[in-house]
């Protein structure tokens, strides 16, 4: 059956002479839902055209693009200077091009249980970084119902992870690391199940994968007791008035051309500035 199945698909394009043309792309886990959405529709729209899309994380997306090994690399964080460094040896010729393809809020969620209001960037380095003792829930001025000791339990993405490297720069000097005792997970998803089930837990992942089983959190940027607390709106995302906003890009070896640039700008289309919001996330201003 399955030999037959496949026949008939390859008769069918032997048929009509339909040249199929196949666009990779590798990367960013957060942007993984949107472009699941995005190809779905586009193929139906496009049937000449087949898109492949894998997550794997960021720095992986991107090592494959420099490799030659895709044709659009998804990531949630921008390029490293030794990233660009390596492109420019690899591809000298070649521009390396960046399209904003959404706005995200990275929030920062704990268990519904959890009394807490918000949380200054300090307060999150305080919990993060291995440099420093890590804080109690009680020492921040909560009791948490189901934290027997009341010991912070920090979750984070893995290292591959552009997640990770945004959430690690904007609370950690550039040469720390976090905490041994924080546990990483593959996923975003993951990690907001985690602390939806785990009430000393704290966690952060991008706004779209953020369920009503976790509590979000206010962030301020400066540690004092009338500093602002801002939370990870649609409107707070896009003025960047939430410390912890970011844009997510898609990147590309040179201009596109062909059937690159019509998907490219297809995502920035009003379809596709709708099939965005639809997952979760916040199209570009």
């Amino acid at each position: 059956m399955l030999l037959l199945g496949t026949f008939l698909i390859s008769g069918w394009a032997w048929a009509t002479d339909t040249p199929t043309k196949t666009i990779h792309i590798k990367g960013s886990d957060t942007l993984f839902k949107a472009l699941k959405e995005w190809t779905k529709v586009y193929q139906e729209r496009e049937p000449g055209v087949r898109i492949e899309v894998t997550g794997g994380g960021s720095g992986n997306g991107i090592a494959a693009l420099l490799n030659g090994h895709i044709e659009i690399a998804s990531s949630s964080r921008p390029l490293r200077k030794r990233e660009m460094q390596i492109f420019a040896k690899k591809h000298g010729g070649n521009e390396l091009v960046t399209h904003v393809v959404a706005r995200d809020a990275v929030s920062v969620v704990v268990h519904p249980s959890n009394p807490i209001h918000g949380l200054s960037l300090q307060q999150l380095t305080e919990i993060y970084s291995k440099q420093n003792h890590a804080p109690t829930w009680e020492e921040l001025g909560v009791t948490v119902p189901g934290c027997p000791d009341q010991k912070i339990l920090p979750i984070s993405r893995k290292n591959n992870s552009g997640t990770y490297l945004f959430f690690r720069q904007a609370i950690l000097d550039q040469n720390e690391h976090f905490d041994a005792n924080t546990i990483s997970m593959d996923a975003s998803d993951a990690i907001v199940t985690m602390v939806a089930q785990m009430p000393c837990a704290i966690g952060y992942s991008g706004m779209a994968f953020v369920t009503n089983a976790v509590k979000t959190l206010c962030i301020s940027k400066i540690h004092q007791s009338n500093a602002p607390c801002v939370p990870p709106t649609t409107a707070s995302t896009v003025d960047q008035a939430y410390p912890l906003a970011r844009s997510l890009y898609l990147y590309t070896l040179g201009e596109p051309g062909g059937e690159i640039k019509k998907f490219l700008d297809w995502i920035l289309s009003p379809e596709g500035r709708e099939i965005l919001t639809r997952t979760g996330y916040i199209p570009p201003p």
